[in-house]
């Protein structure tokens, strides 16, 4: 079924700063630029932007980095996020991601606070244009402690933790209460995650290759209301090129399936952010969900860098299925700015033709 364009239009202004601290050397001293005190330890930048469903969006992103081990290592970070809109929405988010031990123990943990509208279009790849619309109270958390052992192999215990009140507005499929997820609920999870990791970064990945299993089961015994799982499995493969001088490419391969009495927040489904840029968060779920994507990376000029990109996703009820559900893809552009350079921490600005129309992102971080 042909869609027509994307109802949500996102315009942003961006505005970068970095802000370090350096501290004077001594007369006559050689220049240490790896020592704590020469290393950069804040970068923030502000959002503003506007979108039928949110109005006038004002926020900022604050980051706080560690003095890392030494030349190479990757620094601990504070990541903290805060929005609100002239419609009420608003959500705060802080994230904390720590090494130890040489890094060779990760202690990542999130705590967020929304309130936030949203569209709910149905299931599977040919979900009508008219969603219900409804509005959700989220407090979230979760917490992750990562082993990596010899350098290439990771294991992951974590926990999750989801509160939800939702508001819904007019009728629709969610007021009939048969959508599981449609009420206030629940949903607590404990799960693994492990696997081959041999990236040189995370931040932004210029070698290296992954290959990374996850389960997470949500119980009544933990506390959850709906007793479900969630399964992922992620493939990606990164390597210096000469197709730009000093570029990348990025290739990833992404399957998700979802068992149980599964809210509908929870199907599989493509976010827009870091798989099918520029597609409506939820636009497409379903139980399982398999996503390709590719990338090439190369430095434009300075702390600028610039990305070509495509990616396509399908949702289907289980795998077997997935050759007669419909490919969505996206294509794009994007531009990157480094505010801390020695730790490869960018904010990324794409732009992607995606599902008959154009959409932009801002975020931090690459999408893979």
């Amino acid at each position: 079924m042909k869609r027509s364009c994307m109802r949500s239009a996102l315009t942003a202004c961006l505005l970068s700063l970095s802000l370090a601290g350096h501290a004077e050397p001594e007369p006559g001293a050689q220049p240490k630029p790896d020592a704590a005190a020469d290393q950069q330890r804040w970068a923030a930048f502000p959002v503003i932007a506007s979108s039928p469903e949110t109005g006038q969006m004002l926020g900022g992103m604050l980051f706080y980095f560690f003095p890392a081990d030494g030349p190479g290592k990757q620094a601990s970070t504070i990541d903290t996020m805060l929005f609100g809109t002239t419609k009420g929405q608003y959500a705060l988010q802080i994230s904390p991601n720590v090494f130890f031990d040489a890094g060779r123990y990760r202690l990542n943990a999130m705590v967020s606070r929304s309130l936030w509208q949203a569209n709910y279009y149905g299931i599977g790849a040919d979900s009508p244009d008219v969603a219900d619309k409804y509005k959700s109270s989220l407090l979230q958390g979760s917490l992750t402690l990562e082993r990596r052992f010899n350098e290439t192999f990771v294991l992951d215990i974590l926990g999750v933790f989801d509160k939800s009140r939702t508001t819904l507005q007019g009728g629709g499929l969610l007021e009939t209460g048969r959508v599981p997820g449609s009420t206030d609920g629940t949903y607590n999870g404990m799960g693994v995650e492990g696997g081959y990791d041999t990236r040189d970064n995370t931040n932004s990945p210029t070698e290296g290759v992954v290959a990374r299993y996850r389960y997470v089961n949500y119980t009544a015994g933990l506390g959850s209301d709906l007793a479900f799982s969630q399964q992922n499995w992620d493939f990606r493969y990164f390597r210096k090129t000469d197709v730009v001088r000093d570029s990348v490419l990025a290739l990833a391969a992404t399957v998700r399936r979802a068992y149980g009495d599964v809210p509908f927040r929870y199907l599989s489904s493509p976010d827009g952010t870091l798989i099918l840029r520029g597609i409506e968060n939820g636009r497409y779920r379903d139980n399982d969900m398999l996503a390709l994507q590719s990338e090439l990376r190369a430095p434009i000029h300075g702390r600028f860098s610039g990305t070509v990109f495509a990616e396509a996703a399908k949702v289907a009820p289980t795998l077997g299925d997935m050759g007669a559900s419909r490919l969505i893809a996206s294509v794009g552009v994007g531009f990157r700015y480094a505010l801390n350079p020695s730790q490869r921490f960018n904010v990324r600005a794409d732009v992607a033709w995606v599902d008959h129309g154009m959409n932009g992102i801002i975020n931090v971080r690459e999408a893979f």
